[in-house]
């Protein structure tokens, strides 16, 4: 309400001003129905929102005012000297009072009847608020007719100690306003009215300074100047970046006003479908830029509607679920980082993505063969699909076909994601990613023809370079495109978009995603680094091109063009064929290649310097992460991203640079994440593994291109990192004989990597689950469970039935699998 309050004072100031002239023209000639009528919308906005805020004197006022105006409009009153004066000085009333709220001063009602009365027929007029100043020498006469009748009337006295009243003369008083409540030095309004326009060209100017400043800051260590000019760059750089700060902050606005509307759209929305829905809202004191408010009004306006019409049930089917008959819909905001995450979750039915590939197949979106090898996620992401729908009917508020790809397309356009999670019969979470700013966003900076551009890193798939099996160019029907894992993908050279003569091999493809799901791969010279650039609008006939987005100036003070990836795919004519987008095409090699037993392989070098490797399918992603994300809580690191706390992995190195790269992998439901140093390539590769005899991070070793790789044991990892590892009581426990060194040097580590606990025979007290002996023992323990002989030779003459040869690594651990499964059932 406070917020309220002020704009109201500042835009009844505002109005007053802007009026000042209509008010004293309207004096001159009250026959003017121009400026009648701006008086009028005047007090007619006041009345109506001084009802809102609760300000029955302001009210009173400008109703009393209105009345009299809307019969001088309506011809049924005449203005003449007395009505004018009248409605002046109730509008002073409303300026004085408009500035006592503002002040926090109060000011007595007693003259507020006598206004009104004014008003009416016949009445004298009031007395203005404000009179005109009296000149000079108006004062000196005034003065001077007092003086010579206090003299005269001293002159006339009897008794010296005789006390004359002569008159009461005031002081004259020039530009003080006559109220009831004493005078109160105002207080000056530190409130302004900006247009946007103006604060665009303001963060410009302090973003051109804060280059200056860097190229200042280069020269400066160039030329080794002394400490008392760093001292003084140091107070120049820090007031540039409070400056900048402080502009940034003009352009933001609560997110609250996006959210205002929500309530009776929730209430009107759910009466007509006949539901109960409880809306929860949270968040809505968090900041946004103002114009980014505005562009995802739409996109969260259909989530919200979306959430009642699909998702929450009906009261008597909720109560048969088992849920309470008032469906919950919860809309938040948090900042996450340098964005800002809006969530609309509801405890409705959720999305059945079964039931959503059906759809697609039946829409000809999905093809059979395709449908079977999505994963629950990309199921999910179908509903962003044009043309499906989950509706069972076309109505006034869904089923029409048009919708979630609306919202992907329009959110993506602002450089923000949408992701979906969804439980079938309990509900469903949307979460909107949008950037704080459009003015600074993040954005890759790659080169072309000895030029360099910029990329919105929102639009960044993946990253790969040409080379290998799992990286093939190819040529189809005249068009260059590239199977990366067996997808093809079409191939966009950017020299020949811009017309940019080829300096170098264009070796390195920036794989790119439009916003209906279609994928292209745009090939450039160069990859260089990730950057939050300032983008500004290029010239007009730049931006009349329709491939790029902007233009902005990195530190390095050269001009950079940020390219439209939807404009330069038209440009190329690729094909926005979302149908296309959700088929694979797999080449025949690839075939030949899964026939072969080959996997694609991520290679990348750990924090340790050593080069290992890991299969792709259980890699989701690549980021860069500040270390200052990662934190020790609860006995295990953890890494905060995304607003979540995701367990981190590493080889045991520390990490000492403060930025880290990471895999985010997945076993199907649950994600950690794991700390590398730099990728280095993915190759396709058997596996044949020379297996390690130590439980840890690593399942074994092998060659890769002739080079020793070593591969990462997800089991080791997912155990550790989700603390999913057997507790020690519940392990079983593996008797070793201690009368060979060889038991507990190589025999001991593979048993305790099978998940086993280890005694030797001098333990004593201990019941064990599986007894390993050398073949020739003369005697079993007594307290032997199974037991299960080792033999020296590979051979199987003259050694026991039933035992292994101690080498044989395969036939060693069946068996120490088939005990745990034994003992466990």
């Amino acid at each position: 309400m406070d917020d309220l309050l002020g704009d109201f004072v500042a835009e009844t100031r505002e109005t007053l001003e802007a009026l000042s002239g209509e008010i004293v023209a309207w004096e001159l000639a009250p026959d003017d129905r121009s400026r009648l009528d701006a008086i009028f919308r005047f007090v007619h906005t006041v009345k109506g929102s001084c009802g809102f805020l609760d300000l029955p004197r302001l009210e009173k006022l400008s109703h009393a005012a209105e009345d009299v105006l809307a019969d001088v409009r309506a011809d049924r009153r005449r203005p003449d000297s007395g009505l004018v004066s009248a409605v002046l000085a109730v509008i002073d009333r409303i300026a004085e009072l408009t500035d006592a709220i503002e002040d926090g001063r109060f000011i007595a009602d007693a003259d507020d009847a006598r206004l009104i009365q004014a008003l009416q027929p016949g009445t004298a007029p009031a007395p203005a608020i404000i009179p005109a100043p009296s000149t000079l020498d108006d004062d000196v006469a005034e003065l001077a007719q007092a003086l010579d009748a206090i003299q005269a009337a001293n002159d006339g006295a009897d008794d010296e100690n005789e006390v004359v009243v002569v008159a009461d003369v005031a002081a004259p008083q020039v530009d003080r306003p006559v109220t009831s409540a004493p005078a109160t030095p105002r207080v000056v309004s530190r409130t302004i009215r900006l247009p946007v326009d103006l604060l665009d060209r303001m963060m410009a100017g302090v973003s051109d300074m804060v280059l200056a400043r860097n190229e200042l800051a280069r020269r400066l260590r160039e030329s080794g100047t002394e400490s008392n000019t760093e001292v003084a760059f140091e107070r120049l750089s820090q007031c540039i970046a409070e400056m900048r700060d402080s502009i940034t902050r003009t352009r933001m606005a609560r997110v609250e006003h996006l959210f205002t509307a929500l309530p009776r759209m929730v209430r009107d929305i759910s009466a007509e479908l006949g539901k109960i829905v409880q809306l929860e809202i949270d968040g809505g004191d968090v900041e946004l830029d103002r114009e980014m408010i505005e562009m995802i009004r739409d996109p969260l306006t259909h989530i919200v509607r979306n959430a009642i019409d699909h998702g929450i049930e009906l009261p008597e089917v909720r109560v048969l679920a088992g849920k309470s008959m008032a469906g919950r819909l919860h809309v938040s905001a948090r900042q996450v980082g340098n964005q800002i995450l809006i969530e609309v979750i509801d405890d409705g039915r959720g999305i059945d993505a079964d039931r959503l590939v059906q759809k697609a197949i039946a829409s000809g979106i999905l093809g059979q063969e395709r449908a079977a090898t999505l994963s629950w996620e990309r199921k999910l992401e179908l509903i962003f699909e044009p043309g499906l729908s989950t509706a069972q009917q076309v109505t006034a508020i869904s089923g029409r076909g048009v919708g979630m790809d609306v919202v992907r397309a329009n959110v993506e356009r602002i450089g923000g994601l949408v992701d979906v999670e969804s439980r079938p019969g309990q509900g469903l979470r949307l979460t909107l990613r949008v950037p704080l700013t459009l003015t600074i966003i993040p954005a890759l900076t790659i080169s072309a023809g000895g030029q360099h551009f910029a990329i919105p890193r929102s639009a960044i798939d993946e990253i790969v370079r040409v080379g290998g099996d799992a990286v093939r160019m190819a040529t189809l029907g005249g068009a260059d495109i590239v199977f990366i894992r067996g997808t093809r993908v079409p191939v966009v050279s950017l020299n020949k978009v811009l017309g940019l003569s080829e300096t170098s091999a264009q070796a390195n493809l920036v794989v790119l995603k439009l916003s209906g799901g279609a994928r292209y791969a745009l090939a450039v010279e160069a990859v260089h680094d990730h950057e939050e650039l300032v983008v500004k609008p290029a010239a007009p006939v730049v931006m009349a091109c329709g491939i790029y987005g902007g233009t902005t100036l990195p530190d390095n003070s050269r001009p950079m063009l940020l390219l439209d990836v939807a404009g330069v795919a038209e440009k190329a004519g690729v094909r926005h064929d979302e149908k296309g987008a959700a088929e694979t095409v797999v080449e025949d090699n690839d075939v030949d290649q899964d026939e072969k037993g080959t996997v694609p392989v991520l290679l990348f070098r750990d924090l340790d310097g050593i080069e290992r490797g890991v299969p792709l399918a259980l890699v989701e992603r690549i980021e860069d992460c500040f270390s200052t994300s990662v934190s020790t809580t609860a006995g295990r690191m953890r890494l905060n991203i995304d607003g979540r706390l995701v367990p981190l992995v590493s080889c045991g190195a520390p990490i000492i640079e403060p930025k880290i790269r990471v895999l985010r992998m997945r076993d199907g439901g649950e994600e950690l994440a794991y700390a590398i140093d730099i990728v280095i390539d993915i190759v396709p590769v058997a596996i044949e593994l020379q297996r390690s005899t130590v439980p840890g991070p690593v399942s074994g070793v092998m060659l890769v291109e002739d080079r020793p790789v070593e591969f990462i044991d997800a089991f080791w990892l997912f155990a550790q990192g989700l603390g999913i590892e057997p507790a020690p009581a519940q392990r079983p426990i593996c008797l070793l004989s201690d009368e060979d060194p060889w038991t507990r040097q190589v025999l001991a580590p593979l048993v305790e990597s099978a998940g086993y606990k280890i005694i030797y025979s001098q333990d004593t007290g201990v019941a064990a689950d599986l007894v390993i002996i050398a073949d020739g023992t003369a005697s079993e323990p007594t307290e032997a469970g199974a037991v299960l002989r080792l033999r020296q030779n590979a051979e199987e003459r003259g050694g026991s039935p039933n035992s292994l040869w101690r080498y044989d690594r395969i036939g060693l651990t069946a068996e120490l699998r088939r005990h745990w499964n034994k003992r466990s059932a």
